[in-house]
């Protein structure tokens, strides 16, 4: 280029021209990055791997109680039934119960008829706590207490002999040999009879006593 085409370029002036151009440049890159920012901002999040590998997943704590009920319940062991042996052994062992004997019922006294017609004595004529001989019938009378009267055989238990002594109040005597019995009951007391006097019956009516005898 010839001196009369160059423009007159004032001395630095060439210097100042690329300085604007590097200004010019600066402001181009510096609006790229203001507009690059919010796209950045926008999608960077879903692009960006990193993101998510930075970002730690929540784990859920495991907590003792939850560990706890996370192991399977024991089952409920059976309850053993009764066993039916007891009632069993009971059953065996038990003794029935023993059935109260019946108290027997005393005897009824046999009815009884008079044997003769003819009295045997007057009740005036037994002592009270003492006692007759009627040796003729066998019999002896004795009246324990006032009104009764009670009839025995006359022999006594030991060899036969009567019944003869009634001198001692309270009990009859053999004059054989010394052998004592009760007005009551004829039981022997002392000497050799072992065997009480047998009682015999009578009938006592109208202040008489007859020998009796059962219907």
């Amino acid at each position: 280029m010839s001196a009369a085409e160059t423009p007159n370029v004032p001395e630095g002036a060439e210097e100042a021209v690329p300085g604007r151009r590097v200004v010019l440049r600066g402001i181009s890159a510096l609006g790229l990055a203001a507009f690059a920012a919010p796209l950045a901002a926008c999608g960077g999040d879903d692009d960006d791997p990193t993101a998510a590998e930075a970002t730690p997943e929540t784990t859920p704590e495991v907590t003792p109680e939850a560990t706890t009920s996370a192991k399977p319940s024991k089952t409920a062991k059976p309850t053993k039934s009764a066993e039916p042996t007891a009632t069993a052994d009971a059953t065996k062992t038990a003794k029935p119960e023993a059935t109260p004997k019946a108290t027997p019922k005393p005897d009824k006294a046999p009815k009884l008829v008079k044997a003769s017609d003819t009295p045997l004595a007057a009740t005036s004529d037994i002592p009270v706590n003492s006692g007759a001989l009627f040796e003729a019938d066998e019999y002896v009378i004795t009246q324990p207490k006032a009104g009764q009267f009670i009839g025995f055989d006359s022999l006594c238990t030991h060899e036969g002999c009567p019944v003869d002594v009634f001198d001692t109040p309270g009990k009859m005597s053999c004059s054989c040999h010394s052998s004592d019995f009760t007005l009551d009951t004829g039981k022997p007391t002392a000497g050799p009879a072992r065997k009480p006097l047998p009682k015999k019956p009578i009938i006592v009516e109208g202040g008489q006593i007859y020998k009796a005898k059962e219907a």
